[in-house]
C-alpha cells in the first residue's frame, strides 16, 4: 500500500534528490504514524518536462499526497504537512511556495 504519492517535475531539484526526500518521508512517517520505514510506500510520478506550467513558466513544483488514519488530529496534522513542506525546502532548496502538501483520511488510492 502506498503511504505518499509525490509528483515532481522531471529534471528539477526534486528529481534529483528523490533518494533524500523518499528517506525523510520515510522518517516523518515513522515520527508521526509509527509506521516502519521499510513498510512506508511511496509513489513517485514525473512529470515530463513541458507537461506542467506555472505562470507561463515550465513548473518547477512538487505535490506531496499522504494518507492518515481517520479522525487523525488536526493539531498533528499541521506539524506533519509543515514537516513535509520543511523536508522538501531543505533537501532540494526550493521555496516553500514551491511544495504543495496534503493530508487526507482513509487510504491512498490515486
Amino acid at each position: 500500500m502506498d503511504h505518499y504519492a509525490c509528483i515532481i517535475q522531471e529534471g528539477q531539484a526534486a528529481d534529483r534528490t528523490t533518494n533524500e526526500l523518499e528517506a525523510g518521508l520515510r522518517q516523518l512517517a515513522r515520527e508521526f504514524f509509527g509506521d516502519e520505514p521499510a513498510d512506508v510506500g511511496i509513489r513517485w510520478t514525473r512529470q515530463p518536462r513541458g507537461w506542467a506550467w506555472t505562470a507561463g513558466e515550465p513548473s518547477t513544483s512538487s505535490i506531496v499526497v499522504r494518507s492518515v488514519p481517520v479522525g487523525f488530529d488536526d493539531t498533528r496534522r499541521e506539524a506533519f504537512l509543515r514537516a513535509v513542506c520543511d523536508l522538501w525546502v531543505e533537501t532540494t532548496g526550493c521555496s516553500i511556495n514551491e511544495v504543495v502538501a496534503t493530508a487526507f483520511d482513509g487510504p491512498l488510492s490515486l
